[in-house]
């Protein structure tokens, strides 16, 4: 079933709060196949990494896609030292 994806491209670096565009983002379409573009970012803090592994979760759990995708070729090396790849996550990003 092909999926009507939702993408959000931040500028800014991304952080965890109850009002930043990435959680308004994420719960005005969690119902919905969504894509979170890491073109902009250079180094998400834990927090972030942390949110975007649940979510990822959460939305193949209910048979959504979530996708993370656009990373820069240092996040993806920061990424596979920490053991996350295009295998485990799912994430195009990391491929």
């Amino acid at each position: 079933m092909p999926h009507d994806w939702k993408t959000f491209e931040p500028e800014d670096r991304l952080s965890i709060a109850s009002a930043d565009p990435l959680m308004t983002f994420l719960q005005s379409h969690k119902d919905q196949a969504v894509r979170v573009s890491m073109r902009s970012q250079k180094r998400p803090d834990s927090r972030v990494l942390q949110v975007l592994l649940t979510a990822s979760r959460n939305w193949k759990g209910r048979d959504l896609g979530f996708d993370v995708s656009d990373l820069p070729p240092r996040l993806v090396q920061d990424f596979a030292r920490l053991g996350l790849t295009a295998d485990n996550t799912g994430w195009s990003g990391l491929k």
